[in-house]
């Protein structure tokens, strides 16, 4: 069994980068495949194993634009029921995105896209409720990815990064 020992340990370390490698062998195999039943459909296993591990990065992307909403939506807010319900979202929403993120998604992880969309997602979910964004909230993203993917975020301090013009990362 020494030899599943390297693509183990890949698939426990990061799951993504080893649903692609994983993808990737699959397609190589190319042509006839020797010793393999004729009725295993290498191609569509290859693709289903390549999207599990591209539903990773979308559970990720997504944890991360939902902490983002919720700090906005917090760093809004004027009553303080709602801002700590806020609050309580951002920090479960964050507790979630260290066990799905994996190093090689870091390259396809775009903060300052997924900023946009939380900002424009919060300023509708804000204006549904008679509020506004916060004036001072930047247009580009504050935060690093370090902090988002974190397994301690504490956030009151990216709160008051968000009130502070000029904070960033």
């Amino acid at each position: 069994m020494g030899h599943l020992t390297a693509p183990t340990a890949a698939y426990d370390e990061d799951y993504y980068a080893w649903t692609q490698r994983q993808a990737k062998l699959l397609r190589a195999l190319g042509g006839p495949r020797a010793g393999l039943p004729k009725e295993l459909d290498v191609d569509h296993l290859a693709e289903e194993i390549e999207d599990l591990g591209k539903s990773e990065l979308r559970s990720v992307t997504s944890l991360i634009r939902q902490v983002l909403v919720h700090l906005m939506k917090a760093a809004s807010e004027t009553k303080a029921q709602a801002r700590a319900h806020w609050l309580a979202e951002a920090a479960t929403f964050q507790a979630d995105v260290p066990g799905y993120y994996t190093a090689s998604m870091r390259q396809l992880i775009d903060l300052d896209a997924i900023w946009t969309k939380a900002r424009n997602l919060a300023d509708v979910q804000l204006r549904e409720h008679g509020s506004s964004l916060v004036a001072g909230i930047p247009d580009s993203c504050p935060f690093s990815l370090d902090e988002m993917t974190a397994d301690t975020f504490d956030v009151e301090a990216m709160i008051a990064r968000l009130s502070t013009p000029g904070s960033s990362a």
